[in-house]
């Protein structure tokens, strides 16, 4: 009878460690670039200032808050402010705001802004296409292993509109025009299949990931705070990647035609 209250209790430790599963990823990204080099015009040292603007401009730091089913993905908020001898620039990450997970129901909710107008969209998780490679190595005290993918983007033009179009989504983000190959380090030790930005679907928790102009590496992962994070879902007006879309197309036509953009606003 002892050993059956033995094993019982065991079971409920388990059970209970599974359903209140939850912990916090922390990722520092880094922005790829060429440096400018020093010629006659400008001075060596606005040359080393401006290389030094964009390492420091393209070095951030996200959070990953996850449950077993959702997460919540944020950039922290820096209050530095450059000195006047300093070079302030600026990049965008691959998400313009917070980004929720739901990986239960297989959707996300990205807060993004469209000159000015904070929209939520709903999107359907890309979690396919990975190829799992024969390759490991660690990454702190977790054994990683490497997979690919490569996106083809939907393209957001039609048959009719030209190149002129194509160039100014090419200046957005070369992922609208061009396929895009990624490469994650995953670990199977933690085994929910999210990561950073919209990335996920592998064996694993991503603790490196690397797109063509930027790297995620994983500094810290905490598992099972003594405060239990919960994942609230964004509150916000819903619109869709597709309706987004005809959004971003019709400012892209409307700057072509020197006009601005109209929609709803309620």
């Amino acid at each position: 009878m002892k050993k059956l209250f033995t094993l019982l209790a065991i079971v409920l430790a388990i059970t209970t460690f599974a359903q209140e599963f939850s912990g916090k990823a922390t990722y520092l990204t880094k922005q790829s670039f060429e440096k400018l080099e020093a010629e006659e015009n400008p001075s060596a040292e606005s040359v080393q200032q401006f290389n030094e603007a964009m390492q420091k401009a393209s070095e951030k730091t996200f959070f990953l808050e996850f449950t077993k089913e959702e997460s919540l993905y944020t950039e922290e908020i820096s209050l530095e402010q450059p000195t006047n001898n300093s070079i302030s620039i600026s990049y965008s990450s691959e998400t313009d705001g917070k980004l929720y997970k739901n990986l239960k129901e297989n959707y996300s909710l990205l807060e993004s802004d469209l000159l000015g107008k904070t929209l939520l969209i709903k999107d359907t998780l890309h979690n396919l296409g990975w190829t799992l490679l024969n390759e490991s190595k660690k990454i702190g005290n977790y054994t990683v292993y490497k997979a690919s993918k490569t996106v083809v983007p939907v393209n957001l033009l039609t048959d009719n509109e030209d190149e002129e179009t194509i160039s100014f989504l090419a200046m957005i983000d070369e992922k609208y025009v061009k396929p895009q190959t990624y490469y994650a380090w995953y670990t199977p030790e933690i085994a929910i299949p999210n990561g950073p930005e919209k990335f996920g679907g592998l064996p694993g928790l991503i603790l490196e990931l690397h797109t063509p102009n930027k790297v995620y590496l994983c500094s810290e992962v905490i598992l099972n705070p003594k405060k239990t994070i919960k994942i609230k879902p964004l509150k916000g007006k819903l619109t869709t990647q597709n309706e987004f879309n005809d959004m971003l197309k019709e400012l892209i036509n409307n700057v072509k035609n020197g006009q601005g953009i109209n929609y709803n606003n309620s």
